[in-house]
This record gives C-alpha cells, structure tokens and sequence, in this order.
C-alpha cells in the first residue's frame, strides 16, 4: 500500500481551467461603491495553477488505472504504461513553476495595493510555460500512437529526447514525422525557459500604476526573493544541462560529466516547491493584516535558502573541482559527497549537517512564526490562522517529518558501522512507502493558497473561501493523512518489501483480507483527494465576494472529522511510534 496515486476524474475542468468562467465581470461593472461591484475576474495564475494541477491529478490517475490494471489482470506492462509514466515526469515542472506564479502575483498585490495586475506579457509568460508542460505531456502520450514507439525524455528532466531518424532518412534526408517532432520539440523548450525568465524578470521590474521609477520600489520581500533564487537553481541546472545536450546534438562533442554534475545539482532542490509555498503562506498571513513576517521568520527563510543552495553548490564544485563525487542514498534521496582527502571529506560532512540543520530547522521556525504572528495593529486585531494555511503546514510538517526521520535512521545505520542497521528495520520501509503519499503535497498546498488569495483580494482582505471549498482542503488533507498512516500500517505488517520500478513498496500479503483491507483504504482515499479538489477548484470559479465569507458546508461533511483539520505530525509521530 505503498503507492498512493490520485488524479481527477472530472476532466472536463481542463475547460474550466482554461476558459474562465464568467461569474465576475472587470474591476468596476457599475456605479455602485459597493463590495459587490469591486470584483476582478480570476486571476491568471490561478488559472494556470488550476490547469497544472487538473492535468498533474488526471495523469496520476491513469497512471494509477494502468498499474492496477495490470496487477490485476497478471499482464505485463507495455508501451502504453511507458507512454503515461513518461507523460508524469513532463509534470516534474509543474510544483516549481506554481509556486513562481504565487510569488509573482504577491509580488504585484503588495505593490499595487491589491488592485493591479502582472504586466500582461507576464500573464502570457505564465501562460507559455503552462501550456509548454502540457504540450510535453501530449506529445509523450500521442507519439506512441503516431510512430508506434515511445518518445523518450531526457534523464532527470522533463525535456524531450532528439528524436532519431528513421532507417534509410539518413541518405534521403529526413521525414516529415522527424522534422515535425524537431521544430515541436525546441518550440515547446523556447517557451518554457523563456516564459520562466519572462516571469522573473518581470517580477523584478513591475511598475505599480503612479510609479515611473523602480528605484522608489522596495524589494521584493524575503518569501518572493526566496522562491526566485531557489527557482533559477532549479531551471538553471536544468537550462545548462539542455544547453550542453542541444550542443552536442548539434557538433558530436559531448559533455556527459557536466550533465551529470548537473543533473546530481538539480535533484538537491527537490524540496524547494515545499518550502517556498511555505515561505509564500507566512507573506500571505502577513499581508493579510496589513504587516510584514518577523524578521527572524525572515532570517529562517533565508537560512532554508542559503541551506538548498549550498548543497546545489557543492554537488557542482565537489565533482568538477575537488575530484570528489556526489553520492545520493536512494532510499531518503540525501546527497553526500565524498573526496579523496579526508579532511576535506571531514569539513564536507560538518557542512553537509549544518545545511540539514538549517534547512529542517529553519522550516519548522517558519511554521511556528505562522502560528505566532500578531497583526501591527495588536493582537485584538490578528485574526486566527486560516484552514488554508493550516492545511499547508500540516502538508508541510508531514513532507518533511518523513524525510527526516528517514534522513535519522540512516544516519544512525552509518554512523554506528552497521551496529544498528535502522535503515533494514521494517518502520523504515514503510516510512519509504510514504514518501509516494506525499509526492502530491506541493500540489495541494498550491491550489489552497491560490483559492485562498482569490478570496482576499475580492473582499479587500476581510473574506475566506467559501465553508465548503474549506471543507474540501480538509478532505483533500485528511486523504493525505489517511494514506501516510495507512501506508505506515501497512510496512510495519507487510510480510515482503518489495518495491516496483518507480521505486514504490508495493504490498506482499499472506491473507487475502489484509490485502484487500489495504486496497479500500488506498481507494477510499483516493475518493476522498478527488472529491476535495474538485470541491476547491470548482469554488475557485464560482467565488463572489458575497460568498467569500467561510461559511456554509457541504451536506453532512461538517459533521463529521473530515470536516476538521486533520491530526498534525506529532499526533502521528505518538500514534506509530
């Protein structure tokens, strides 16, 4: 019960996604000063957020179907499960660039007072990228059908392999197919890398109406400057190493270890989509009341931040300067680095500890700083933290707590020679099962912070999503809880570890009733995830600020605990261990 994969049934909300639906007109639709007359019709970003996270659930759920189909039917896996595990990875993206979307209309919110908008080659920049990862996603699926072989990616990366010519086009020249997928392939990655630097550079130049000077502006805040740096050491690997493979398409001269240094650097930021929508939930609660973060809160994201680059920074010096290599432990995906100097591999491991430290550390500051925060105008003024934000964290607290107790038990393993093994104890598997169950955090938290700042900004900062769309950030929440402790239950039970190739623990059982217990709780959870996005997004474009006031439920949901926040990590941590 390893794998938890969730995805959409309702399809048809790539419509909704990409054709807004019209309940709101423009900023002002008559004479009335009302509330009701100051509406803005959804955001850009939300759009695109909502049209990456349709097609990120809808592929994990076809994904999902495939397996279990041919788990089912004893079948071996064909092109078709290829083609769909391949249209996942073009997703790998999509966290990282919601999150810069996020920031950027932040960014804008604060300087414009809540009343402009991103500059509009901004919102087309947004829009390029989404529809470039989207268009990846197509390709990889439709090829298959076309060409009758799969169109392969590039290792580590969600960009598209050259394709191959055919027999016999080497002396013919080459085939309409071959030149078509060329042109599509280098036009799908214009549109990516130049949108992403679109979006950053126009965060760092947007002029608010009234201003002519940039130099008057304050920067960008800590959270947003954040999330741009971690966001160029993401796509700046990623860029060098499309770059270095292009050039070797294009003169034969290859540069496999700098792709490789590169590939090993970008895997470092995993977290960063996590962290930043964190960093992004503490700006909006401050926004809210009108203030900024603490400055120590402050100082943590910074801390988080210096912590990611360091080590994105060493897994590029460390082989390309020291001799050395990167070594990432498949299991908890922590890097360590060795070198031919002991010294040097002491200082390393001293370094590699501090950055753990300050990573962790800084993020459970960050959440604690959102729990303490205190409006400027007093306390009688702070209003409490939001289901929006409380289901980020208890997201967050759950992504991070499994990693880093993972990140323990091995420590201890190699620390103690193999004295005691933790990382062959049964409780390490199945916190390794879990990691599939959380794979879909980001992605949540995103969607709940962009609905959540939707409603801010059509109520000037006084209203809250509608009960029930909070209703279904619980939902979606307690299905992740529920198959993070499923998933703990089932490899403390399991009769045989055993993992797939995606890397996921897949379950072993003796008793058929165990094995079908488990399977109904993967599923009901996987209701339970559809119905509350669905829930969330269908909100998202329905939301007025007549309705933004965080009341009224779904029938039967408030009565029940799916309607409450889910338990946090330390209930978790007291229920299993």
């Amino acid at each position: 019960m390893a794998r938890f994969q969730t995805g959409l049934i309702g399809a048809s909300l790539v419509c909704a996604a990409g054709i807004s639906v019209q309940t709101h007109s423009s900023l002002f639709t008559s004479d009335d000063d009302s509330l009701a007359s100051q509406v803005f019709d959804v955001p850009t970003t939300s759009k695109c957020i909502v049209i990456m996270t349709v097609q990120y659930m809808v592929m994990y759920l076809v994904l999902a179907g495939v397996r279990t189909y041919h788990d089912l039917s004893g079948t071996p896996q064909g092109t078709l499960f290829s083609a769909v595990r391949a249209g996942c990875q073009t997703l790998t993206y999509g966290p990282m660039l919601c999150v810069l979307f996020i920031a950027c209309r932040m960014r804008v919110e604060f300087l414009s007072e809540g009343k402009g908008q991103p500059q509009m080659w901004v919102q087309y920049c947004m829009y390029a990228v989404t529809f470039a990862v989207m268009a990846t996603t197509l390709v990889v699926l439709a090829i298959p059908l076309i060409t009758g072989k799969p169109m392969p990616l590039k290792e580590g990366s969600c960009d598209l392999e050259k394709p191959e010519a055919e027999e016999g086009e080497e002396n013919s020249g080459p085939g309409l197919v071959f030149v078509g997928l060329c042109v599509l392939r280098y036009s799908i990655m214009l549109c990516l890398y130049g949108g992403l630097a679109g979006i950053i550079y126009g965060i760092n130049t947007y002029l608010p109406p009234g201003e002519t000077e940039l130099s008057k502006l304050p920067p960008p805040a800590p959270a947003v400057a954040c999330t741009m740096i971690i966001s160029v050491l993401f796509f700046g690997t990623q860029l060098v190493i499309a770059a270095c493979r292009t050039y070797t398409e294009a003169t034969g001269t290859d540069f496999a270890k700098v792709v490789g240094v590169m590939n090993a650097a970008a895997s470092t930021v995993e977290f960063g989509p996590m962290l930043c929508i964190l960093f992004l939930s503490l700006r909006m609660r401050a926004l809210q009341h009108d203030g900024q973060p603490q400055p120590w809160a402050q100082n943590a994201m910074y801390a988080c931040t210096l912590a990611l680059s360091c080590t994105t920074l060493l897994s590029i010096v460390v082989p390309l300067l020291l001799g050395g290599t990167m070594v990432t432990n498949p299991k908890t995906n922590e890097k360590t680095f060795e070198t031919p100097d002991k010294t040097l591999g002491l200082i390393l491991v001293v370094v590699r500890y501090c950055c753990m430290l300050s990573f962790y550390g800084g993020s459970v500051v960050v959440m604690y700083a959102i729990v303490v925060f205190e409006a400027p105008a007093g306390p009688e003024h702070t209003v409490p933290v939001s289901p929006t934000v409380q289901c980020v964290m208890n997201l967050t607290a759950q992504f991070f707590l499994v990693y880093l107790l993972m990140t323990i038990m091995h420590t201890v393993s190699e620390v103690s020679g193999g004295k005691y093994p933790l990382d062959t104890y049964k409780l390490f598997s199945s916190l390794e099962a879990s990691k599939a169950t959380l794979a879909f955090a980001p992605m949540l938290s995103i969607l709940f912070v962009t609905t959540r700042m939707y409603a801010l900004l059509i109520t000037d900062k006084k209203g809250a999503p509608q009960g029930w769309v909070q209703d279904g950030m619980y939902m979606s929440t307690w299905a992740i809880a529920i198959s993070f402790m499923s998933c703990l239950f089932t490899g403390l039970i399991m009769d045989k570890v055993e993992q797939d190739e995606d890397g996921n623990v897949t379950n072993k059982f003796t008793s058929p009733a165990a094995a079908y217990g488990m399977a109904f709780i993967r599923y009901a959870s996987m209701f339970l995830m559809y119905g509350g996005i669905l829930t969330v997004i269908y909100g998202l474009f329905v939301m007025t600020p007549e309705t933004a006031n965080g009341r009224g439920s779904l029938p039967g949901v408030g009565a029940t605990p799916l309607g409450d926040a889910p338990p946090g990590p330390g209930s978790l941590a007291k229920s299993f261990f």
